[in-house]
């Protein structure tokens, strides 16, 4: 894997001394196609019943510009286990990406580049670094990350060699090659979880699991990375919670993701491990169901395929009730777990992100001026989805490829991004269009083949 120095330059990494004690327990859910909007800590409507992600924000902190590596899940995933950014890992679209042969080009369009079927082994992972520094790991969820054709299988195991357990996890249960579940509930036909309840509801199960993992090493610092497999498709949830929501399955599954992050905050305030607990909330990619806010969904390089709903809680060190506006990406994560623990990112050359403890102190800013996307495929159902992009400060270039033109926005005026102002601003595009190119180069992209 080709070392990235030249995106390592400036990005302030730390090293840092943390006795045994003073190391935070680390939990970060992710939920699956969840944009900004459909929890309650943002501005959702009334409907929608999540009063544990409401209490993680309000004894935390809510980012309102977070957004994802990635408008769909097996790149953003990628990214947060490895601190690169997909372009760089060469996974750049969602398992299975073979160029050309299962995303065809419409008429006169380019094909699709190369994408990668499973996050190499050779990845940098957040996990392996915080097992170094004593921390009991366990993944919980979906992984996406682990060969081509689980639809196929009757149990989801694809190439189990890049399972969780593989990256520095001590128990996987949930994570094999599927991108969606097989049955929602008991029996699950996952080959990674043991079937116990016929009909289980299966966030139910992947909530029990965290609190089980939490209770039985209280006594020694752990994380755990609960990626549920709520929102995505197909849509169901138990009976019951469907009822009370007035028939609507999408909301019901809303309030049992919610149930599973609730659970996670009861167990730890009832082991007295609260408040030297990280907890993060955030999403694989824009929602599968639009944002009223921002433009387009899930699959394009617009914002409502990119922004994510976040809110970290940890009372030791995050003022409860604040709120940040500064843009914070997936690759972020791998330095911030790291670094709180007490390791080091200085030998790990390929990282692309940022530490957020300045954030999680109260400094308004981190020393970031840009962050970049790469989605060299065509994707049907959406505007702006093949396509380079970078977002500093308040504008966004989007580079085009095919006959989808070049744009420019200006996010802080334009939120739904109506108004293409490049004609008016060219020499902001101009600029912006060569430190896109540089980072292009830079992480050695796969371009798509333009007619």
């Amino acid at each position: 894997m080709k070392p990235l120095t030249a995106l390592t330059l400036t990005l302030g990494l730390l090293v840092t001394c943390v006795s045994a004690d003073e190391k935070p327990n680390i939990v970060f859910i992710m939920a699956d196609d969840l944009g900004p909007g459909w929890v309650d800590f943002d501005g959702s409507s009334k409907e929608i019943n999540t009063p544990n992600l409401e209490r993680m924000a309000k004894s935390g902190m809510v980012f309102n510009r977070a957004y994802a590596a990635a408008s769909v899940c097996s790149p953003t995933r990628a990214a947060c286990i490895s601190g690169m950014s997909p372009a760089a890992l060469k996974l750049t679209t969602h398992i299975p990406g073979l160029a050309g042969k299962r995303h065809p080009a419409p008429k006169g369009e380019p094909t699709d580049a190369m994408s990668i079927n499973q996050l190499p082994l050779d990845s940098p992972s957040y996990a392996r670094e915080l097992k170094k520094q004593g921390y009991a790991t366990a993944f919980f969820g979906k992984w996406h990350l682990a060969g081509e054709g689980s639809i196929k299988t009757k149990d989801g195991m694809v190439a189990p060699k890049f399972h969780p357990e593989h990256f520095g996890f001590d128990i996987n249960i949930g994570g094999c090659a599927y991108g969606q579940p097989k049955s929602w509930f008991d029996p699950f036909k996952n080959g990674t979880i043991k079937n116990r309840k016929k009909g289980e509801y299966l966030t139910d199960r992947l909530g029990d699991e965290a609190v089980a993992f939490i209770n039985a090493n209280a006594d020694k610092p752990f994380h755990i990375s609960l990626w549920l497999y709520s929102v995505h498709t197909p849509i169901k949830a138990p009976k019951d919670l469907v009822k009370k929501n007035g028939g609507n399955a999408y909301l019901a599954m809303l309030e049992s993701m919610d149930g599973a992050v609730g659970k996670v905050l009861d167990a730890l305030e009832k082991k007295g491990l609260r408040e030297n607990t990280m907890v993060i909330f955030y999403s694989d990619n824009g929602g599968d169901k639009p944002t009223k806010w921002l433009a387009e969904k899930k699959g394009s390089l617009l914002e409502g395929g990119l922004r994510v709903p976040m809110a970290v809680t940890w009372p030791k060190v995050i003022k409860a009730g604040t709120q940040t506006d500064e843009p914070v990406n997936t690759m972020d994560f791998f330095p911030t777990f790291v670094h709180a623990a007490g390791g080091s990112t200085e030998g790990i050359k390929q990282l692309e992100g940022y530490d957020l403890m300045p954030l999680f102190q109260g400094k308004e800013k981190l020393d970031r001026d840009a962050l970049y996307w790469h989605y060299p495929h065509n994707r049907k159902g959406v505007k702006y989805n093949m396509g380079s992009e970078i977002i500093a400060g308040d504008w966004k270039f989007y580079l085009g490829y095919g006959k989808t033109k070049d744009a420019l926005y200006n996010l802080k005026k334009d939120s739904m991004e109506k108004d293409n102002v490049l004609a008016q601003h060219p020499e902001v595009a101009d600029k912006m269009r060569v430190k896109l190119e540089k980072w292009l180069k830079s992480v050695d992209a796969e371009m798509p083949v333009i007619p």
